[in-house]
């Protein structure tokens, strides 16, 4: 049992919490977040036994939080993106894009990496850290057209009002995972992407579609009647990328 997350707005940011009730496997719970103008964002977990009520632990969630949204790409990637090892383009050098990149390490589908991120040291830093660690050529470029032009797979972790990936850089065969819009004011992805994305697929559509400022944005151009839960993509298992020229988007 999934309800809608509540979010509500304070004078310096918001509050949101997202409670479930896993029945069958005896636990239920929540998660808090919250953003502080200045401060940044906190996580937390409290999980509870169905069984007799009682709290088993209280977690800070922000590593959790960043582990789920990577492995979630990696899902929806095994399902919708071409099978063979590719380039990687990666928009964005924090945690998320991190843990974006380590999961397309791990699905086996990283050939090579291409990184950009407004920051010279930070896409340096994460280029030479990954490539060690992975044992893969990883690269940082000048620019996000450089990073993508080519690439079979884009991951996107990119906290912005503007716009980091144009749909006018979407080639053939091309899957897309954008992960970084929270909010109603942030951007990622722009309206083309979803315009020309031949399959599209959502964590949630409640969630997207009333909290992904990239999503909201795209309205005229694509609705929730459009795009299908990654949940169900999983359990009825479809749709499929149809060829290889097919562009996917989750």
């Amino acid at each position: 049992k999934l309800p809608p997350r509540t979010n509500i707005r304070t004078s310096t940011g918001f509050l949101r919490v997202g409670p479930v009730v896993m029945e069958n496997s005896g636990w239920m719970g929540f998660k808090a977040m919250n953003l502080a103008a200045g401060v940044g964002v906190r996580y937390q977990v409290h999980l509870y036994s169905v069984a007799d009520g009682d709290l088993k632990a209280i977690m800070d969630a922000q590593h959790l939080t960043t582990l789920r949204t990577g492995a979630t790409s990696a899902v929806a990637t095994r399902r919708l993106a071409r099978a063979a090892p590719t380039t990687v383009a990666v928009l964005g050098s924090g945690v998320e894009s991190r843990a974006q990149l380590e999961a397309m390490h791990v699905l086996g589908v990283v050939e090579r990496a291409r990184i950009y991120s407004p920051t010279p040291a930070n896409r340096e830093r994460f280029a030479a850290e990954c490539s060690k660690s992975m044992g893969v050529d990883i690269r940082a470029v000048g620019d996000a057209r450089a990073a993508v032009d080519g690439a079979g797979i884009i991951v996107a972790g990119v906290k912005s009002s503007e716009y980091a990936f144009l749909g006018q850089w979407l080639e053939p065969g091309m899957h897309v995972n954008s992960v970084g819009t929270a909010r109603p004011d942030q951007r990622e992805i722009d309206p083309e992407t979803f315009a020309r994305s031949d399959i599209v697929v959502v964590d949630t559509r409640h969630g997207v579609f009333n909290e992904a400022g990239d999503a909201i944005a795209a309205n005229d151009v694509i609705s929730p009647d459009d795009v299908h839960e990654l949940c169900a993509v999983v359990a009825d298992g479809g749709p499929e990328r149809g060829d290889d020229g097919q562009i996917t988007l989750f």
